[in-house]
């Protein structure tokens, strides 16, 4: 299942920082404009000045902020950087949103808000920011001591230099890593332990390792002189999967990787990352997530209604089917859908395994005989994938992203290139969604997601929800 206390902890900082950036302005005004005598200033300068043209230029404002906190990568993991450089990210930030709420004060003709309140307002909203944040941080490894919040680390190689960086794992806990193991050439490796964990096998073995185990990052700690070539195979192989990776050297030629350079404790890393990066534009995609699904689900309860009593009516069993299936770093969650199947569809599935249509790990039939009279109405109108919006919600799946493979499928999955979809959120719509669904092979299905993935911008969603609409109406592909 997806670990979901980093998802927490980031919803906390941003709720938090909005509203200390907030409560910053508010407690400023007061300050410089309440009367000792009249507590009730703030609610009377409020009611005073809430205008529809400032309600809109003040939402405006908070998401400008938002944006400008995202925009420094306050959102992002810093569990492998200093408290220095977190405080100076809060520092550009602040220095943003001082800077937007000075522009806004004359779109707006607010008097009250001048070069004092502005540099007041920034002076404040920094030290309460940088305080709740540093609170954050210790509470954090706290926590990641204690075993929560933990990332998986691979490790390749079984020399002095693996040694350091895992004995380094493990004398600080805080940084929340669990050594999963590590893989070496050198057999002799695999009599011995490093700080406490088994050689798993062969660089070569890396492709078995990646596949079988869940792993959200990797250390290469190969002298980069005798083991150039097995690096290079081993920075690709990942690379190709959006794993990121730790390289305890030089940058290699990647393709698609972008690089970060990290001092941790004196150790230089270079981290790549073959996945879209963090920025304003994933946190306007999360946004939007949430937003679309939650007015959707709102719009379509009668729908859900309908569809619950029709399926009811239409064959024994229940409304919803609940399957596991392999999303972002292959963690599985449990998808909802509409039931369009027989109640016993799964146990039917071997005596029709001889039927399928498709090539590659895939099960497709045209006129699956397990489909009831209502689920085939409902696959030819997307209605069946309407409840994955309650999975939008939670953050297992996005509106727009790669489909969501069943374990069955996913396990199957025999080229390497392949897997890197599993580097992002699974989708309810995908360019595969929009150009043919079951007309299309299963490889080039997988294409059009690494596609997706490779050419990732809020237009390019925007664009596919566009295309899915006559792609529902038409119900072009479903089957």
């Amino acid at each position: 299942m997806t670990n979901r206390d980093g998802t927490i902890s980031n919803a906390f900082l941003k709720l938090s920082d909005l509203t200390l950036t907030i409560a910053s302005l508010g407690l400023v005004i007061v300050h410089r404009y309440s009367p000792s005598e009249n507590i009730s200033f703030l609610f009377a300068y409020l009611s005073e000045r809430v205008k529809v043209g400032n309600a809109i230029l003040g939402f405006l404002l908070i998401l400008f902020w938002h944006a400008a906190f995202a925009a420094q990568r306050l959102y992002v993991s810093h569990r492998l950087s200093p408290a220095a450089e977190e405080i100076k990210e809060v520092a550009r930030a602040v220095l943003l949103t001082a800077l937007m709420l000075a522009i806004a004060a004359q779109f707006g003709r607010w008097p009250t808000i001048n070069l004092v309140t502005v540099a007041s307002f920034g002076a404040l909203s920094f030290t309460l920011i940088s305080f709740m944040r540093l609170a954050l941080r210790a509470n954090l490894r706290r926590l990641r001591e204690r075993g929560h919040n933990v990332k998986t680390l691979l490790i390749v190689g079984g020399g002095a230099r693996a040694k350091r960086i895992a004995g380094l794992m493990c004398d600080r806990p805080e940084l929340g890593y669990s050594l999963l193991g590590f893989v070496d050439n050198d057999l002799r490796f695999s009599e011995v332990e490093l700080a406490g964990t088994s050689w798993l096998g062969r660089v070569d073995d890396l492709p078995r390792i990646v596949a079988t185990e869940v792993i959200d990052e990797v250390a290469i700690a190969l002298p980069i002189k005798s083991h150039y070539s097995q690096i290079e195979s081993a920075v690709a192989l990942l690379e190709e999967q959006g794993i990121t990776t730790h390289v305890l050297s030089d940058l290699f030629p990647q393709k698609l990787a972008r690089s970060q350079s990290i001092d941790l404790g004196g150790l230089p890393l270079v981290s790549l990352h073959s996945v879209p990066a963090f920025s304003w534009r994933t946190e306007a995609k999360r946004i939007f997530d949430l937003a679309v699904a939650s007015i959707l689900l709102v719009l379509t309860a009668p729908i859900f209604l309908l569809v619950a009593i029709a399926i009811k009516l239409d064959s024994a069993g229940p409304v919803f089917f609940v399957q596991e299936r392999v999303g972002l770093s292959k963690r599985r969650f449990r998808m909802i859908k509409f039931r369009t199947m027989s109640a016993d569809a799964e146990a039917r599935m071997e005596g029709i395994q001889h039927l399928n249509e498709k090539s590659g790990p895939i099960f497709k039939i045209k006129n699956d005989p397990r489909i009831t009279p209502v689920g085939r109405w409902l696959r030819r109108t997307s209605v069946d994938e309407l409840p994955q919006l309650v999975n939008v919600m939670l953050g297992d799946m996005s509106i727009v992203g790669p489909r969501p493979l069943s374990v069955r499928d996913a396990v199957r999955m025999e080229a390497a290139w392949q897997k890197r979809r599993f580097s992002v959120k699974p989708g309810l719509t995908c360019l595969w969604q929009v150009s043919g669904r079951s007309n299309l092979s299963f490889e080039e299905w997988m294409q059009l997601d690494l596609e997706y993935i490779d050419r990732w911008s809020l237009r390019l969603d925007a664009t596919i929800l566009l295309r899915t609409i006559p792609a529902v109406v038409t119900a072009r592909g479903a089957s």
